[in-house]
């Protein structure tokens, strides 16, 4: 079963991880966290990005915690896997880098979760699956998911499937409450899961918004639970105003968190 951690720093030497988040500063916070963890165990490190603003979130947050780890990241055209007959498989530069590191090495390709889709999620749940068979190794590997990008009608199958194919996790801290609702749904699959985490999930349960299935030792969303995760998960103001708080908690002097600002409706395109 998938173990917790705290943050990405303790993922430990062999473990292949997911790091759930909810926006992209989180997963760029996350990331810096990971790399804090490359440099205390002196290990290589590489990540992998296509997108321009998650270069420079990234660059902002290693900066601040880690700046010996920048040049870690590289900027790649597309997704860090590709086509095969076999299936989806990762592309030439993060073979090459595992095989010019025996001794173990750092590694995350954020690719994936921009292009996660209905139409894709099956291949990416079987590339997961592949991935976790080539354990046991010495690197460490980052798989971030964002869970706003999730099918909602095909959460539970994608985080059970997930959480099984992986040995550590982080969940994320994201306000925004569908957020932490969803991530509920990796809980049967965790060997140490918080006790909080478990009150909301049997309050959930109670609600009729998740269901339990004993028989497959796993939980399922009910009709309601979706109608209630895809609303929550909607409210783009709320997550604008709960970023722009964290934002200025981080910030505060003395490590007092100022009063977070007033909500605010996130502008017209």
């Amino acid at each position: 079963m998938m173990h917790l951690v705290e943050t990405p720093e303790e993922l430990p030497p062999g473990s292949h991880s997911i790091a759930l988040y909810g926006s992209a500063p989180e997963a760029a916070r996350q990331m810096a966290g990971f790399l804090k963890g490359a440099h205390d165990r002196r290990q290589s490190a590489m990540v992998l990005t296509a997108s321009d603003r998650m270069m420079d979130l990234y660059r902002g947050e290693i900066s601040r915690r880690v700046p010996a780890m920048l040049s870690s990241l590289r900027r790649i055209p597309g997704p860090q896997v590709t086509p095969t007959a076999d299936g989806l498989r990762p592309i030439p530069e993060v073979l090459r880098f595992a095989a010019e590191h025996p001794e173990g090495a750092t590694m995350c390709g954020d690719t994936i979760p921009g292009l996660l889709d209905r139409r894709n999620l099956s291949s990416v749940l079987a590339y997961e699956s592949w991935f976790d068979g080539l354990r046991p190794f010495q690197h460490r590997g980052l798989c971030p998911y964002d869970l706003y990008r999730l099918p909602v009608e095909r959460a539970p199958e994608a985080l059970g499937v997930l959480a099984k194919s992986h040995t550590h996790g982080v969940l994320s801290d994201d306000p925004n409450p569908g957020v932490q609702f969803l991530q509920l749904l990796v809980l049967p699959h965790v060997e140490n899961p918080p006790a909080e985490h478990l009150g909301w999930l049997a309050r959930a349960v109670d609600y009729g918004l998740i269901e339990e299935r004993p028989r497959e030792d796993t939980v399922a969303l009910t009709p309601r639970g979706e109608t209630v995760a895809a609303g929550l998960l909607s409210l783009p103001a709320y997550a604008d105003a709960a970023a722009e708080a964290a934002s200025h908690r981080r910030r505060g002097p003395e490590g007092r968190a100022p009063p977070p600002p007033e909500p605010r409706s996130r502008p017209e395109p």
